[in-house]
């Protein structure tokens, strides 16, 4: 028998010989920045729109009984008082995001999406929110990462979802879309993948930590220079929660220098290009597992909608990291653009394939 595939109950195998169907989960897009959708918490079901981080295991919403809601923005909140099917746990949560932490206690309750219903669901009651969620799309996060100290070791409800029965495998996928007219609706697909949103193969690169979405690079180039702007054995996550491509500062930096962009004065972590430049733009090589992954020029440029003339920037940006730190590349959102990312929990990979041409023009 082969052995059980942790957090799962079951071996591999014996999901996909009891297979349902996977759902696809439709996906509002928010200017190229946020891809959320509706969830449903409690009897009867509150609403609330959620962005989905595979960074972090936890769903959480804001609390109507934060002490300081007046000083949150305006959002809907969850109010326990009012759902029949609520079962208190008040275990504390913290949570850390780029501009602040989520904190909170832990309740239980119902959880549903499209049709799929996970009942006595541990997730967080947020009391204080960072400020990166002012003026947001989205009212929480619906975590999909892996189960560890941040959630006490409780079941996500992606881990729900499959123990109970209600998905054929312990396997996700997004096909994210751009803001244009015609494209379809950016999709997440929960127990499997959905062929019309890919097209060959898929690349699988095995997780370089265990309970991390954390895969290793062979290596990260421009197509004008393997060279001095190339990086060798380096170790990334996809991340939902960046619209950017973000590296250690000094390898972001070669690369932006090797594309042509210049660092935008005042700002020197953001690079700049002209539009006469964006036709002639490297390509952006990613070897993953032996295999190339390429990104074109217009799929790593970047145009903030609130700059309607401004200028175009580099979508590659500089980070440090703290000394004694494993430096990390995160392959945000516009990577997931032009790549169909499976996440497969169960055998602990994640497998990169092409965005249909049909999907992308």
């Amino acid at each position: 028998m082969q052995p059980l595939s942790k957090p799962y109950k079951r071996p591999i195998w014996d999901f996909r010989l009891n297979a349902t169907a996977p759902k696809d989960i439709k996906l509002a897009n928010y200017y190229n920045q946020i891809y959320y959708a509706p969830i449903k918490i409690g009897t009867p079901g509150q609403e609330f729109n959620v962005a989905f981080d595979i960074g972090t295991p936890l769903t959480w919403v804001p609390s109507i009984h934060s002490p300081t809601r007046q000083k949150l923005r305006i959002s809907r909140k969850y109010n326990n008082d009012s759902s029949r099917s609520y079962k208190a746990n008040g275990k504390p949560f913290e949570l850390s995001y780029g501009s602040g932490k989520v904190s909170g206690y832990r309740s239980q309750d119902i959880i549903s999406i499209a049709n799929i219903t996970v009942y006595n669901q541990t997730f967080g009651e947020a009391i204080l929110e960072p400020n990166m969620f002012s003026g947001s799309r989205n009212d929480g996060i619906f975590g999909m990462g892996f189960s560890g100290i941040y959630a006490g070791e409780e079941p996500t409800v992606f881990d729900n979802m499959v123990n109970k029965g209600l998905l054929p495998a312990p396997v996700f996928s997004f096909y994210l879309n751009t803001i244009r007219s015609g494209d379809p609706d950016s999709v997440l697909t929960l127990g499997g993948t959905n062929p019309d949103y890919y097209t060959g193969d898929f690349t699988f690169a095995n997780l370089s930590m265990p309970d991390r979405w954390q895969f290793e690079i062979d290596r990260i180039q421009p197509s004008n220079d393997v060279g001095t702007a190339t990086f060798y054995r380096c170790q990334a996550v996809v991340d939902t929660g960046s619209a950017l491509i973000v590296g250690p500062s000094y390898q972001a930096d070669a690369l932006n220098k090797r594309l042509g962009a210049k660092p935008l004065e005042g700002d020197p972590k953001l690079y700049t290009l002209d539009r006469s430049q964006l036709d002639s733009l490297p390509d952006l090589e990613f070897i993953v597992n032996g295999q190339k992954l390429t990104m074109k020029g217009k799929d790593y440029i970047v145009k903030f909608p609130e700059e309607r003339r401004g200028p175009f920037y580099s979508g590659i940006v500089g980070k440090q990291f703290k000394s004694g730190e494993t430096p990390v590349w995160s392959l945000g959102l516009s990577f997931m653009r032009t790549y169909y990312t499976q996440f497969d929990k169960g055998n602990r990979r994640i497998g990169f394939a092409k965005i249909a041409s049909s999907n992308k023009p």
